[in-house]
């Protein structure tokens, strides 16, 4: 063997050996394909506190949250729920059947991020690689093979340039426009107006705060409820606005020192929220679960209790709020009375979030638990 050739083959190996160690680091992006399914893993039992049947959705070792309670959970048909989860080997989002229980993957994305499902169409619209996408979802639960992830789904446009998303998507009751907040520098932030047809951006509005929480309202097109997110008590939480930029300003004003979050539309003519009361002085003061008309932004206290997060039914009859604790309450909207639905689902270190859900129609609530040790989604029936 001559010098040179020598010294090419040792080069070669050098390379390929780099290369296979490089690969070996990465995850195997290309070992699951959307339409992959998994079994069912539900399973029942009886709260023993109050009696209720609980549906434990998932109970595999997988790490399983749900879409945010300000967002769609169940598809426009109401067969299945979307939930993200790692049982892939990556988070990615699934479909999971609420009369069967059988998991089917949606996307096969190195990193997918927010998501916000349609209510007229089995569709959701989720953020990956800089871009949004439109997937089918129909295209993938009716099919028994697997699929490349451009099968089923299009690109709506690439986000837009010289600026990140901050906070969620929301999809406009028309189902013609998405709304996103974005943030453009260090200390500016906005509302945009996408057109799906088009995939043209316009801009709402331009803030110096930080926007999180943009939520379309579900039936009344052009109107958007947003907060000032700062990860903690901000000055002033909720706020509104039309999609022309009009009319924009709080939502409820904040009048004392009031701890004010995790806001959700209720029904045709109210938003949801929680006033926390952080200390002892605030327990004296209004707080729990609230809410605050379209109509005349007046405050009305729902149920005092140390709430975290809340949900209301689409009609706007009823509400249900989590507490740290891991209860679940549902709250009659006229009352105000509550009712224990389940408990237990936060036991000592715990590290997840409810959220809290109604089904599209009231029938039950969804959640997230670690009542086995891990994140899992469980149901509850009201009906």
């Amino acid at each position: 063997m001559s010098k040179n050739y020598r010294t090419i083959w040792r080069l070669s190996f050098l390379i390929l050996a780099i290369s296979i160690k490089g690969n070996c680091s990465q995850p195997l992006q290309s070992m699951y394909y959307a339409a992959k399914k998994f079994p069912p893993e539900k399973m029942t039992y009886i709260d023993a506190a109050t009696g209720l049947e609980i549906t434990m959705l998932t109970t595999s070792a997988a790490k399983d949250d749900k879409i945010y309670q300000t967002h769609p959970n169940w598809t426009a048909d109401g067969q299945n729920i979307v939930f993200m989860s790692d049982r892939s080997g990556t988070n990615q989002y699934f479909a999971i059947s609420v009369k069967t229980g059988a998991i089917v993957q949606l996307t096969d994305d190195p990193q997918p991020g927010n998501a916000c499902l349609s209510r007229k169409r089995n569709r959701m619209y989720y953020v990956s690689d800089n871009k949004i996408w439109n997937l089918d979802i129909d295209s993938i639960l009716n099919r028994n093979e697997k699929k490349q992830k451009n099968e089923f789904r299009q690109k709506v446009v690439d986000l837009p340039e010289n600026a990140s998303l901050s906070g969620t998507i929301s999809i406009d009751s028309s189902e013609k426009a998405i709304y996103m907040g974005v943030q453009y520098t260090e200390d500016s932030w906005g509302l945009l107006a996408l057109d799906i047809d088009t995939g043209e951006y316009s801009k709402i509005i331009d803030t110096e705060f930080r926007i999180g929480h943009c939520q379309a309202h579900p039936s009344i097109s052009g109107l958007i409820m947003y907060c000032w997110e700062t990860g903690g008590d901000s000055q002033q939480r909720m706020w509104i606005a039309k999609a022309d930029g009009s009319e924009n300003g709080p939502f409820y004003k904040e009048t004392y020192d009031e701890w004010v979050t995790h806001e959700v539309w209720w029904g045709p003519n109210k938003a949801l929220f929680t006033i926390w009361p952080k200390n002892e002085e605030m327990l004296k003061k209004p707080h729990g679960i609230a809410y605050v008309s379209i109509k005349d932004k007046s405050l009305h206290i729902l149920n005092q209790r140390k709430y975290w997060h809340t949900g209301g039914s689409p009609d706007g009859k009823w509400a249900v709020g989590d507490t740290f604790d891991g209860e679940i309450y549902m709250i009659n909207g006229e009352t105000g009375t509550d009712r224990l639905l389940t408990q237990g689902h936060r036991p000592a270190g715990a590290t997840v979030h409810p959220h809290p859900s109604f089904s599209p129609d009231g029938s039950s609530v969804l959640f997230c638990s670690e009542k086995n040790g891990n994140w899992d989604l469980f149901l509850v029936r009201l009906k």
